[in-house]
């Protein structure tokens, strides 16, 4: 290990429970969820068209209107859970990167994945899913076609509202993931040791809290 920056023991052993929980074949821990995020918009090219949920995140749909589009990309934004409109809308040779957020920011609308998946891989495009709030036990999207699961780690993987994070988990060591490694290596976009302790230390409580969370939703449902 020469920096820091690269990868470090506590980064490592954090990586491996969520690349664990994820099932998938490696995973990155970023500065924030929104740093994640646009590490994997940056993996694409200019004239790239991408497709994405009417309702998610507001930071990242700001994000993509402005600084995805001065950067070359063109976007479509449709409806969460017709699939017809990602079918209208996934263009097989333009589209690049098909965007998911489920269950969504902030009224909760589901997306089918493995639906979306099916069209998307079918167009020959990279699905990523936003898992932040189902989290990985509740929702694993690899098992349902996803390429790469983000996190805002700063929320129910985390718990305890003192940190900030973020992470992507890769299903396969593909030729996009490879650039998503640049854009984090080259960014400066990496977690802190401390933070990333702290996250190590939230993620052992996941368990109760998501079946907490649930009880507790189900009784005011």
């Amino acid at each position: 290990r020469c920096y820091t920056r690269a990868d470090n023991p506590t980064y490592d052993q954090a990586c491996a429970v969520l690349n664990e929980l994820e099932g998938g074949s490696e995973t990155r821990l970023f500065a924030s969820g929104m740093a994640a995020a646009v590490a994997v918009l940056h993996a694409l090219n200019p004239g790239d068209h991408v497709v994405a949920p009417k309702v998610m995140y507001w930071a990242l749909r700001a994000f993509m209107l402005d600084s995805g589009v001065r950067a070359g990309l063109s976007f479509d934004f449709v409806d969460n859970a017709d699939i017809a409109d990602w079918d209208k809308h996934i263009v097989a040779g333009k589209t690049k990167l098909v965007w998911l957020e489920t269950p969504a920011n902030p009224d909760w609308q589901i997306t089918d994945i493995a639906a979306v998946a099916k069209l998307a891989h079918a167009a020959g495009a990279v699905v990523a899913v936003d898992n932040t709030v189902a989290t990985p036990l509740l929702t694993r999207p690899i098992e349902f076609g996803a390429d790469i699961v983000m996190h805002s780690a700063t929320k129910y993987l985390n718990g305890h509202s003192d940190v900030l994070a973020g992470s992507l988990t890769t299903a396969s060591d593909s030729e996009f993931w490879q650039r998503v490694c640049k854009q984090h290596a080259s960014g400066g976009s990496v977690l802190g040791v401390f933070e990333t302790w702290l996250l190590l230390r939230g993620m052992r409580t996941l368990s109760i809290r998501v079946e907490r969370a649930s009880a507790n939703a189900m009784a005011i449902a």
